[in-house]
C-alpha cells in the first residue's frame, strides 16, 4: 500500500458539513480529489480551510496530464515532499505536524516511519545494483540520497 493511501484529511467531518457532501477521508482518493479540490465544494469552505485546500491543489495537482488529478502526479509530488521534509532533518512526528499545518492533512507517524524505512531500503538496493552493474554515478547518487534520509 502506498504512503499516499495513508494520508487523510484533517477535520474531515467539519469539512463534510461545510460542503454538505460526503467524500472519503483519504486525501488522494479519486472522489476526494473531485469533490474537495475541484468544483463548487471549495467555495463553501471557511477561509482557513479554503487556503489550505488551495495550497494543496497548487503544490500537488498542478500538471498538464490529460487525466489530472487522477494521473498519479499528485501522489508522486507528495511522496517527494515527504522525502524532502525528512532530508531537512524532520522525524515522523514532525513531518505529520508540518503536513497538518501546511495542508490540513494527517497520517500516523508509524506509517511515515515505515515509508521512510522502505525508501532507505529501496535506495540501498539501487546502490547495490548500480555497484554490480558498474554504474558508479548512479551508485554515488543513491548513496547520497540514502545518507540524506538517515541523518
Amino acid at each position: 500500500m502506498a504512503i499516499t493511501d495513508k494520508i487523510y484529511i484533517k477535520n474531515h467531518r467539519q469539512i463534510v458539513s461545510q460542503i454538505e457532501t460526503s467524500f472519503p477521508k483519504s486525501a488522494f482518493s479519486g472522489a476526494t480529489m473531485d469533490i474537495l479540490y475541484q468544483g463548487e465544494g471549495l467555495a463553501k469552505l471557511d477561509d482557513t480551510t479554503q487556503d489550505r485546500v488551495l495550497d494543496f491543489a497548487t503544490d500537488f495537482l498542478d500538471c498538464d496530464c490529460e487525466s489530472n488529478p487522477h494521473c498519479g502526479c499528485a501522489e508522486e509530488k507528495f511522496t517527494t515532499y515527504l522525502l524532502e521534509l525528512r532530508e531537512q532533518g524532520l522525524g515522523p512526528d514532525a513531518i505529520v505536524d508540518v503536513m497538518g499545518d501546511e495542508y490540513m492533512l494527517y497520517a500516523y507517524p508509524g506509517d511515515i516511519l515505515s515509508f521512510l524505512d522502505d525508501s532507505i531500503r529501496t535506495l540501498e538496493a539501487v546502490e547495490t545494483l548500480a555497484s554490480v552493474d558498474g554504474n558508479r554515478e548512479q551508485e554515488r547518487r543513491a548513496r547520497e540520497v540514502r545518507e540524506s534520509l538517515v541523518r
